[in-house]
């Protein structure tokens, strides 16, 4: 056995661009398989088998079908072989779907139709067969599944043999079975006992419809969503009756598909709106699932980045807006953020300092403006456009008007360290020029204009040590 055909996660590393995205496959079901009870016949499993295998129970091909299987199923059913033991039963059906049907193992080969017109099977298809046939005969007969194969168990006296039906000798797989007998010797073979790893007992339902989860696979493998998504439906009305577990089971394998249709649209043809839009759709015909939300969540996000990429705020903020209803509540309030941060970045790109400063006072109003990533941003904005206000009169030489400006920043903005950098900046700066007047009025012998000049310089810088030591040296001079 090489392998079962799980289904797998897509992930996709380009984002490369297509001419024209496909549309959205159906959500309605590939077909309806309705029977008269909840448990299937021997019957059932192989019309069921039929119709996962995407050949209807009435086209030509299923009508072979059906017909060599009814010469199959009258085999097993006649009152001799009724009458063998049970476990005896279960191993000539075994022995016969190799004599009438099968031929060859191929890995990939889950067709039902396939299987009965070639005879070429794998573990999934070959299990249908001996599960209906062994029903048909009256064996307690049950579908077990590992991750990576499917075999068969008939229950004898309450004890459990395991059938592994790709080998004709896999009834009670470990045990010696007779090839050859002569005077001189005898012959066995022995089908190891495999160590199945993970295997579990599925339902009747579940386990008919792996022939469907194989092709959906295969199909998922091929981005053949057409197909993938209906098959995958069919599998969910099929196993309505079916316990909990396997009934959780086949919706999460239709969540894949559906999920990774909805990834190849966001990342391989760039349309994450679509892909929400998808989704929604999901929602609406089958109900939602906590395991598409992280698509969701997923798109959503993207959707504003490329919007955003684009300068659009407005189409940005129109789809949120339009599935924000569908969105986990925090990814809902990290894209509100993101979208508003880049209105305010845009926004504010556009006005004058002034005009910035009280744009960004209205918008502390805004509820989102409580967040704490969004009042940091704000802060960052004004206090930029303060500081390029400041910044115009210092290179204008207005040092004293650049710091009470700063003063005025920092009532706003008191953490600002910024805002304090530049303030303290501008008063040094203001006390060099007045050092400098001081400088010059003392050396052209202007002592009490200097002594005026530098005292006034100090009733706005009181603690600087250069205006100080002016002073102190205009004083001394002064008094002598």
């Amino acid at each position: 056995m090489k392998r079962f055909f799980p289904l797998v996660a897509v992930f996709f590393l380009s984002l490369g661009l297509f001419a024209q995205s496909p549309e959205f496959p159906s959500l309605e079901p590939t077909f309806v398989y309705e029977t008269l009870t909840d448990l299937l016949t021997g019957e059932d499993v192989i019309r069921a088998g039929l119709e996962f295998s995407l050949c209807p129970q009435d086209s030509p091909m299923g009508e072979f079908v059906i017909a060599k299987y009814k010469e199959l199923e009258a085999a097993v059913t006649v009152d001799d072989f009724l009458l063998l033991p049970q476990d005896e039963r279960g191993e000539k059906i075994l022995t016969m779907m190799y004599e009438r049907i099968l031929n060859q193992y191929v890995a990939d080969q889950t067709k039902i139709d396939t299987m009965f017109s070639t005879g070429t099977y794998n573990c999934v298809s070959s299990s249908m067969l001996f599960f209906a046939l062994a029903k048909a005969a009256g064996l307690s007969v049950a579908g077990q599944e590992t991750p990576d194969h499917a075999f068969c168990s008939v229950y004898v006296d309450g004890k459990k043999i395991d059938v592994e039906t790709t080998n004709p000798g896999g009834f009670n797989p470990g045990t010696k079975k007779l090839v050859e007998q002569t005077e001189k010797s005898t012959k066995y073979f022995i089908v190891p006992k495999k160590y199945y790893s993970g295997r579990k007992e599925v339902g009747e339902r579940k386990f008919v419809s792996l022939v469907g989860r194989n092709l959906v696979s295969f199909m998922n493998e091929k981005n053949n969503y057409a197909q993938a998504v209906p098959l995958s439906a069919a599998r969910m009305l099929f196993a309505e009756t079916a316990s909990a577990k396997d009934s959780a089971d086949i919706r999460s394998d239709f969540d894949m598909v559906a999920g990774n249709f909805a990834a190849f649209l966001d990342k391989k043809y760039n349309q994450s709106e679509r892909a929400m839009d998808w989704l929604d759709a999901v929602y609406e015909r089958w109900g939602k699932s906590a395991a598409l939300q992280k698509n969701y969540d997923t798109s959503a996000y993207n959707c504003a980045v490329n919007y955003l990429r684009e300068k659009d705020y407005n189409k940005a903020n129109e789809a949120f807006e339009a599935h924000k209803q569908n969105l986990t509540a925090k990814n809902a309030l990290n894209i509100q953020t993101m979208i508003f941060t880049v209105y305010l970045d845009e926004t504010t790109k556009t006005l004058t300092d002034d005009e910035a400063i009280s744009f960004l006072h209205g918008q502390r109003n805004n509820p989102l403006a409580k967040e704490k990533s969004v009042v940091s941003h704000l802060n960052t904005l004004e206090e930029y456009a303060w500081y390029q206000k400041i910044k115009s009169l210092a290179d204008g030489g207005k040092y004293l008007e650049a710091a009470n400006l700063a003063d005025e920043a920092l009532k706003n903005l008191p953490a600002s360290r910024n805002l304090k950098t530049i303030k303290n900046q501008c008063l040094k700066n203001y006390a060099i020029d007045v050092h400098n007047e001081f400088a010059n009025l003392a050396n052209a012998g202007k002592y009490e204009e200097a002594l005026a000049v530098v005292q006034k310089g100090l009733e706005f810088v009181p603690a600087n040590a250069m205006l100080k030591g002016d002073l102190k040296k205009i004083q001394n001079v002064l008094q002598k």
